[in-house]
């Protein structure tokens, strides 16, 4: 008996790890070998009320929360027009799209909505994200994303 896997729509989540910054060229090979149209995501995520910029957003220095807002949204767009230029050089059609977190629910849950709403059949991501103290402190986002989405993923290290 043989299944084969059909992969059409790939996902690749950007989070400004190192890691995820290498997941692309996975992904581009990938849609480059199986005809799949390919999609870069960037969450930027809400503001925490437990940091200074929280504290400033939750005593309304709105202008300071603006600007890291500002700040994170060019990071995104940066990220993505850099993934966006090499799948072009390459000959990959992609959709570059950044969703802000604005329900402060998580970046995991962003990412697997997405996909679910989107009808993805495969993510590739990095294992891991961000800092270590970050990954001491909630469960780590590749984890999550494996273990809520309801589709393949591919986990490179």
């Amino acid at each position: 008996m043989s299944t084969s896997i059909l992969i059409k729509k790939i996902l690749v989540p950007i989070d400004g790890s190192d890691l995820s910054f290498k997941a692309p060229s996975n992904a581009l090979h990938l849609a480059k070998m199986e005809n799949a149209d390919l999609s870069a995501l960037n969450v930027v995520e809400d503001i925490n009320q437990g940091g200074s910029i929280g504290l400033k957003a939750k005593y309304g220095n709105v202008s300071f929360v603006d600007a890291f807002r500002k700040v994170r949204k060019q990071s995104a767009e940066q990220s993505i027009s850099k993934i966006e230029l090499d799948a072009k050089n390459q000959g990959v059609a992609i959709r570059g799209e950044i969703l802000d977190d604005e329900d402060n629910s998580s970046e995991s849950g962003v990412i697997t909505e997405y996909v679910d709403k989107n009808n993805f059949d495969l993510i590739v991501r990095g294992s891991k994200g961000r800092s270590k103290l970050r990954r001491l402190l909630t469960e780590g986002l590749a984890n999550v994303v494996v273990n809520n989405a309801k589709t393949l993923v591919f986990v490179m290290r």
